[in-house]
């Protein structure tokens, strides 16, 4: 059955692919917009900036900045600025639930979310471009009942022509936020440790050419394939509480960790953007969790450091909660937030 399924994975990735085909940074220079001076305004207020700033990439860039920034009545009114009337928000949720789309809707959610936790802020820290594609990754801070949090987001976002986003998704660890209010929540890497060797050698970044051999390997459930193709690169990933895995042993263990907690694991390629110093490579569909009876909408961000053409570090950001918590449980977890 799984060889049926990845054969037609396939068809599927190679019709994908071409939407989004890595870019290099000299192919995304333009006249005038350089790969170090667009968007120069808002360069101190991030770590870094990089691939080609388009006019409306910086507009964006300038409009998520200050609403992270922003603790006014007028946050809600920041951040629906940032999107166009009949933009899509996605996170992970039930696989039938349709998406957040238009103005209104995105305005209920974030108003929800700020009812619930009205000190949440963020700065930008590593932001990519490439064209309309901007990942905007993000130091984001919250009070939960006390507890202070901090946790990393990665907001993947396509842009109009004016700088609005027509469509976002966003990739956080939600189980950081909920584990101080439920102790009990499983966590599936809480002991995963690296063994004694780190790997040894260093393997080229990813090409092109290699999307679809990448995406059968997340499809295929293939972990000894996902890590051998970045030996040498320590992985960051939700759970290790700011670690990294440095062996072959503690990443395996920790991609079969997930790969044992879900089945059916069906995604495909998204945006795939290349800069100066990474890659970041974008897997969206759907998988089920053990446990449940319904898939769930799921998306994990690749990001691939790059030192000369050499694959420097690894970066997995996804979203820990729904892989251990059925909607009835998250439900009564946001209520406890109360």
């Amino acid at each position: 059955m799984k060889a049926m399924r990845m054969a037609g994975m396939g068809l599927a990735v190679g019709a994908v692919l071409a939407l989004c085909t890595i870019v290099s940074p000299a192919q995304a220079t333009k006249k005038g917009w350089d790969s170090t001076t667009g968007c120069a305004e808002m360069r101190p207020e991030v770590t870094s900036i990089s691939g080609w700033v388009s006019p409306n990439a910086c507009t964006f860039i300038k409009r998520q900045i200050k609403f992270g920034k922003v603790t006014t009545a007028d946050r809600v009114g920041a951040y629906v600025d940032i999107w166009s009337k009949d933009a899509t928000l996605w996170e992970p949720a039930k696989a039938t639930r349709p998406l957040l789309q238009g103005e209104e809707a995105i305005r209920k959610s974030i108003s929800g979310t700020l009812s619930l936790i009205p000190d949440f802020r963020f700065r930008g820290t590593r932001i990519a471009v490439n064209g309309p594609a901007v990942m905007f990754e993000a130091h984001n801070e919250a009070t939960v009942k006390g507890h202070e949090i901090a946790y990393p987001a990665v907001y993947r976002v396509l842009l109009t022509d004016d700088g609005k986003v027509v469509q976002g998704r966003r990739y956080y660890d939600r189980h950081s936020l909920f584990k101080v209010l439920d102790p009990e929540l499983p966590d599936l890497f809480a002991d995963v440790a690296d063994g004694s060797t780190p790997d040894q050698g260093r393997k080229p970044v990813l090409g092109p050419d290699e999307l679809n051999a990448r995406a059968e390997a997340w499809n295929g459930e293939d972990a000894e394939a996902l890590v051998e193709r970045f030996t040498g690169a320590p992985l960051s990933a939700p759970g290790l509480n700011g670690g990294t895995l440095s062996t072959t042993q503690g990443k395996l263990d920790y991609l079969k960790r997930f790969f044992d907690q879900v089945s059916d694991v069906q995604l495909q390629p998204g945006q795939a953007v290349k800069v100066d110093r990474a890659t970041y490579l974008e897997w969206h569909g759907t998988l089920l969790p053990k446990g449940q009876t319904e898939s769930v909408s799921f998306g994990i961000i690749e990001r691939v450091g790059d030192t000369g053409g050499i694959s420097s570090d690894w970066t997995l950001t996804f979203d820990r909660l729904p892989l251990v918590a059925d909607e009835a449980k998250i439900i009564e977890l946001y209520g406890r937030l109360r």
